[in-house]
């Protein structure tokens, strides 16, 4: 991201992509899904995606080095993020419907704020900022109710249970990640970290696609192609980018307000390009998650000193 933007509207343009772009990947997850394997899917999505960022550091001469001691740490989160996560949300969504897979992920920001209270100097939200959390799942639960009534008497979807703890492990998966990323505070450039972290997971994606055989079972069509080329681009890359930035800048708990957010794009994409009907309860849940987001991003956080050491930090550089 360029440093000549204001670092408030580099903050916005964050939140707006991470907002947007995952907030679609539902879609492209689930169609992908439907027509390669989990491992090829998450090994293609990945690779794209390094390869991408590998072009644009040779374009820019930009060294792919990181400072000492950081590449361990940006493998470990990388394949939190796209490994654990991204192999067990694509293969969540062909046991669950996707309305009630957002409901399960978006979960992670209590599991997100839970750890850190947990732990040593880790943000804890006030009163505010806890009845923002608990009003936005309850608005996700009025967002997807309809699908999640009309889903139980689907064909197609005979292991709930299985698929509701696919989903929680990644969703905790993407949590334990957010919180490790932010206590790391790495010092490499936000693409070069995201090129390590997307990187090392596409490797190991690739070695479980191998190693499963689902290689020999892929048959590539230009809907899975299409869906895995726009995950890589706008789910992986421009993304990813943006959540590290945000992760860099801005507390942790308020980054994670995008699983709030995230099911309401999702819920209005559908309208728009699949022609879906939206029901009254959806549009009051939609309505009923923007206010928890806006009230858990308005909430005072409480800092540790070392953490605004850190930030300090990170303006000047």
């Amino acid at each position: 991201m360029s440093s000549k933007l204001p670092k408030s509207t580099l903050v916005l343009l964050a939140f707006a992509s991470v907002y947007l772009f995952w907030g679609s990947t539902y879609t492209a997850i689930h169609i992908a899904g439907e027509h390669l394997p989990v491992p090829v899917v998450s090994g293609a999505r990945s690779l794209i995606t390094a390869i991408l960022i590998l072009l644009i550091c040779f374009v820019g001469k930009k060294s792919l080095r990181v400072p000492k001691g950081e590449a361990w740490k940006l493998v470990v989160v990388g394949l939190l993020f796209m490994s654990g996560n991204n192999m067990l949300l694509t293969w969540g969504e062909k046991m669950v419907p996707s309305g009630f897979a957002s409901l399960i992920v978006s979960t992670m920001p209590i599991m997100i704020a839970l750890m850190e209270m947990a732990l040593p100097g880790g943000d804890a939200l006030n009163k505010r900022g806890w009845a923002g959390t608990l009003l936005g799942t309850f608005g996700i639960v009025m967002l997807v109710w309809p699908s999640l009534h009309q889903g139980a008497e689907l064909a197609g979807y005979s292991r709930p249970l299985l698929g509701v703890l696919v989903l929680l492990g990644a969703a905790l998966s993407f949590g334990i990640g957010s919180v490790l990323s932010r206590r790391f505070h790495f010092k490499a450039d936000t693409l070069v970290a995201t090129g390590w972290q997307i990187g090392a997971a596409g490797v190991f994606n690739a070695l479980i696609a191998v190693g499963s055989g689902s290689l020999h079972r892929m048959v590539w069509t230009w809907p899975g192609f299409g869906a895995v080329v726009y995950l890589s681009i706008f789910g992986s890359l421009f993304g990813l980018v943006a959540f590290t930035y945000l992760l860099q800048n801005v507390a942790v708990t308020k980054v994670a307000t995008y699983a709030f957010v995230n099911p309401v794009i999702a819920v209005l994409l559908g309208v728009l390009f699949l022609h879906e009907r939206l029901a009254k309860t959806e549009i009051l849940g939609m309505a009923v998650v923007v206010c928890g987001v806006a009230t858990v991003v308005l909430s005072r956080v409480n800092r540790t000193k070392r953490e605004i050491v850190g930030m300090a930090g990170d303006a000047v550089e």
